[in-house]
């Protein structure tokens, strides 16, 4: 009797230990999950055209040939980029806001192309064929300060603004003018939008006119011109 009550609570214990190791790992299962947040890509919307982005196609050329990090690979802090062409000719620019020493800096990278487009030249065959033929960078503080700039760039939704396309009601006036890129990354998220020529629309769209006081902020705080006189350098109509 005794032995078969020792078997009996050996037995027992040998399936208590089983189902308490089932338990634990299921619980780190979860764990894992639950550390590990989905990481997502938002970029404009295609599905009304079946075709690629064009502006998205140029800008990762762009990025490949200035041999820049990729964004959509995620970044551990913030990353923002600010790209600006001139659509009418080879010319081009990006601003890109990083912490590097546990500091932000800003590199300002100006560029030419080896070829701009012509209306005998496909969109997209004018994005796969992009490359660039010279570049400088430098670098760059703001003209107030960090906290001011980001401030001012964050009271217009720059992390939360719609791709100029996907603006409901907004359709196309300008054939060539000026193109912005804003794309930024952190370690869950990777965003792209474009806007041409946002002033031109900013009295028929809200979001139209706070990409263009974004604009207005980077040509304060970091000199952003796209070759215009005056003060109004970063617009496609003078005030």
């Amino acid at each position: 009797m005794a032995y078969d009550l020792v078997m009996y609570n050996a037995i027992k214990m040998k399936h208590l230990s089983k189902l308490l190791i089932l338990i634990v790992a299921l619980s780190a299962c979860n764990n894992i999950g639950r550390d590990k947040p989905i990481f997502k890509i938002e970029l404009p919307d295609t599905s009304a055209t079946h075709q690629p982005d064009i502006f998205y196609e140029v800008k990762k050329k762009a990025a490949q040939e200035l041999m820049l990090n990729q964004l959509e690979n995620g970044s551990d802090s913030l990353e923002l980029r600010l790209w600006a062409k001139v659509e009418v000719m080879p010319l081009g620019q990006v601003f890109i806001i990083k912490k590097i020493d546990n500091k932000w800096i800003c590199l300002n990278y100006n560029f030419v192309e080896t070829a701009k487009w012509s209306p005998d030249l496909n969109m997209l065959d004018y994005a796969k064929a992009f490359s660039i033929d010279t570049f400088g960078v430098k670098k760059l503080e703001p003209k107030t300060n960090w906290k001011t700039f980001f401030t001012a760039i964050e009271k217009e939704d720059i992390y939360k603004l719609p791709a100029q396309s996907d603006i409901k009601g907004w359709k196309n006036k300008v054939s060539d003018g000026y193109t912005f890129y804003v794309e930024y990354a952190t370690k869950n998220k990777y965003k792209f939008y474009w806007y041409n020529c946002p002033d031109v629309y900013e009295n028929e769209f809200e979001e139209c006119q706070q990409m263009s006081n974004i604009l207005s902020v980077f040509s304060k705080e970091f000199g952003l011109r796209m070759g215009m006189s005056g003060t109004d350098n970063c617009r496609c109509i003078t005030k």
